[in-house]
């Protein structure tokens, strides 16, 4: 039996798995992704891509790759019947974390992009055609069994073992872990299509209790129609060529359609009652199904894989302790799940149950429309949780931090002292960074007379970025490690601290706010948030097998 070690088996090469990937091969952690198909999905599934994923990829290196093939900052406009008047609109214009909230994009195209990053890392080994048969947990690591695609068994050793795959998770269930949570339940037609010549690049729903309709924009002319299917409607029947074409028939008028999938879905709001098991961890759909009304399920799976795969990353290299990775669901949960309440309440208006709540909900916005604060409430999606975490790997607070602490920081567009403009991330890369924000020249001159000292800065290793608010004339001889906040974008959030010091995470959440004379104090409070009451000791890498650099398909 062939036998190889590893440091981290990730089991699914869906979206999360492949992003976990690209985040591991990152860190030069050795790492095998196996999935029980024989490549990526080559059909559609999830459509839509926020601002948040757009981040994480633009962390992983793959933003310019994924924004080729995404239709960029759409919104959704509402309307009471097809044919019907719209009665409201969401079109977010706001780019908080450097990319536009809604943005629509063709799953098959984002995992071969996905997949491609992997080429960039010798220590990532995706394996297709691999299926998990079983595992087994002892205090050192994981050991499982895998049937090849040539029908052998391949035995892995791994330090941890991460699920990634999907709402039916085996790994899941061979952990015997419960899905819980809201036993809603809904079906519909998912029908999609190509060479569409629709020019609308918004989402239109149609919010008809007697059939809901979303019609969604793609990239390349592509377009999903999902509409509602009664309990008492089959779903062969849904599916048939002449059913498919009646249902489309108010959206396209008998215009031939080029149909490239349809089927039916059954929607679920579930989560698992814990996403870890000793060295086991759930991520993506394994972990929480989300309905689709607010387009957040594939996003929150990504969301998980950048929170884990950093901490994975930092515990192999000595950072953490293997306590510290409870924070991975301690953190996760709450938003995940928030995320699926707004789903639920975005289905009520989507998917009106009766004519009344029809009514009443096409009334609220038009009422609504000229009330301007709530107006731009739901016009700037106000309303989706923002990612907060209030407990985990977080510092101390003195409760002057709370605008800040536990939130992801906004990433604003940045001039250096060269002169170059650029996002902040790409200053920071995939590591920690010690920012500090100043709205006057004394608290800049000060932050350049009193750099950071403390043995856990020369451990983690973070960027000193020092972001000058654009009203303040730069000083001569500017640091150069001070940028320029060009359009004020932090000016909000950080306004109240001027010379402050920020610990910014790898994904980008606020650590904890201190003051200069203060950053011992926080310093050590923090290292024992890092490092818990376990052994914190460097984990020794596993060597990975000879193999050659995966070269995806061409």
């Amino acid at each position: 039996m062939e036998t190889i070690s590893t440091d981290i088996l990730v089991v699914g090469a869906g979206p999360t798995g492949l992003t976990l990937a690209n985040i591991l091969g990152q860190g030069n952690v050795a790492t095998m992704l196996i999935d029980r198909k024989e490549s990526t999905i080559g059909e559609p599934r999830a459509v839509s891509i926020d601002d948040e994923s757009l981040r994480t990829m633009q962390a992983i290196g793959l933003a310019d790759a994924v924004l080729r093939d995404v239709v960029a900052g759409y919104g959704v406009h509402y309307y009471t019947e097809p044919g019907g008047r719209c009665f409201a609109k969401v079109e977010p214009s706001a780019s908080e974390y450097g990319h536009p909230r809604r943005n629509a994009f063709r799953q098959p195209l984002f995992e071969a992009t996905l997949l491609q990053g992997l080429a960039r890392h010798r220590s990532v080994q995706p394996r297709f055609g691999h299926t998990l048969e079983s595992f087994a947990q002892d205090a050192h690591g994981v050991t499982a069994l895998v049937r090849r695609a040539d029908g052998g068994i391949l035995q892995v050793r791994a330090r941890y073992l991460v699920g990634t795959d999907g709402g039916r998770s085996p790994v899941r269930d061979m952990l015997k872990i419960a899905m819980a949570g809201s036993t809603f339940k809904s079906r519909w037609l998912v029908v999609d299509t190509e060479e569409d010549d629709d020019p609308f690049w918004q989402t239109r729903v149609y919010c008809d209790a007697r059939r809901p309709v979303v019609d969604v924009p793609g990239p390349h002319h592509t377009r999903r129609y999902e509409v509602l299917i009664h309990p008492h409607e089959s779903a062969e029947e849904a599916v048939s060529e002449a059913r498919v074409a009646e249902l489309l028939h108010p959206f396209r008028q008998g215009r031939p359609t080029r149909i490239v999938r349809k089927v039916v879905y059954t929607f679920h709001a579930r989560m698992a009652e814990r996403w870890r098991q000793g060295r086991v961890f759930l991520a993506g759909d394994a972990a929480h199904l989300t309905p689709p009304y607010a387009g957040q399920g594939l996003n929150s799976g990504i969301r998980d894989a950048h929170n884990l795969g950093w901490k994975l990353v930092a515990r192999l290299d000595g950072l953490l302790s293997d306590q510290a990775l409870d924070s991975y669901e301690l953190e996760r949960r709450a938003h995940a799940w928030s995320l699926i309440k707004l789903a639920l309440n975005l289905g009520v208006v989507m998917a009106p149950r009766t004519r009344l709540h029809a009514w009443l909900a096409h009334t609220f916005f038009r009422v609504a429309a000229y009330v301007p604060p709530v107006r731009n409430y739901f016009l700037q999606m106000k309303f989706k949780p923002k990612p907060r975490y209030h407990d985990g790997l977080l510092g101390e607070s003195d409760g002057t931090d709370a605008a800040l602490r536990g939130r992801m920081l906004p990433q604003p567009t940045v001039r250096t002292a060269g002169g170059e403009q650029l996002l902040l991330d790409e200053l920071i890369g995939p590591r920690f960074a010690l920012v500090s924000y100043h709205a006057t020249v004394a608290s800049l001159e000060a932050a350049r007379s009193h750099p950071p000292e403390h043995r856990l800065w020369r451990e983690l290793d973070p960027v000193r970025i020092a972001i000058v608010a654009a009203h303040v004339a730069p000083p001569a001889g500017m640091p150069d490690f001070a940028v320029t906040d060009i359009h004020d974008s932090l000016t909000g959030s950080c306004a109240q601290l001027d010379g402050q010091m920020i610990l910014l995470r790898p994904d980008r959440y606020v650590a904890g706010v201190f003051t200069p004379d203060l950053q011992a104090a926080f310093a050590d409070h923090y290292t024992r948030r890092l490092r818990g009451t376990a052994d914190a000791s460097p984990a020794t890498r596993a060597a990975p097998d000879p193999a050659p650099v995966f070269k995806s398909p061409s």
